[in-house]
């Protein structure tokens, strides 16, 4: 491309990634992995090697990257239920019935107080969300 002498302000001119971001991407199991520098082959069997051009391309593919990792956080929390909610339900069933059936106010308060915290733990857990990003998203420019 030739240069024309003409001078462009920086906000003016178009993005330019002069380091390309490499994904490589499994279409048989729908699997996006962070690659290694452009000059490096995929070393995965059976993933393309995706080098992105553009910053629209990036952020494609981090997107794609992002919604698997929440993919894998859900299963995650579901196998980690199926372990722990018996567990819970059967401790909590175990704190009502010493609740109901103590014998003074100082025990009914600290079933009470347990009960309390086991449900703020819950909500806490349910309220966690965890949010992916490139290194060269979250900081650009320098920034």
């Amino acid at each position: 491309m030739s240069h024309s002498g003409l001078w462009i302000p920086k906000h003016l001119r178009p993005a330019v990634k002069r380091i390309r971001i490499v994904f490589y991407y499994n279409p048989a199991i729908d699997r996006v992995e962070v690659g290694f520098p452009e000059e490096f082959d995929c070393p995965l069997p059976g993933y393309q090697k995706i080098v992105c051009q553009t910053a629209r391309d990036v952020e494609k593919w981090s997107e794609k990257k992002r919604q698997q990792d929440r993919r894998d956080k859900e299963l995650t929390d579901e196998q980690r239920e199926a372990i722990e909610g018996p567990v819970r339900d059967a401790v909590r069933k175990e704190l009502v019935s010493k609740m109901m059936n103590s014998r003074n106010q100082i025990n009914r308060d600290f079933c009470r107080w347990a009960l309390q915290k086991m449900d703020e733990q819950d909500d806490l857990r349910k309220k966690q969300k965890i949010e992916s990003y490139m290194h060269s998203e979250g900081f650009e420019d320098g920034k």
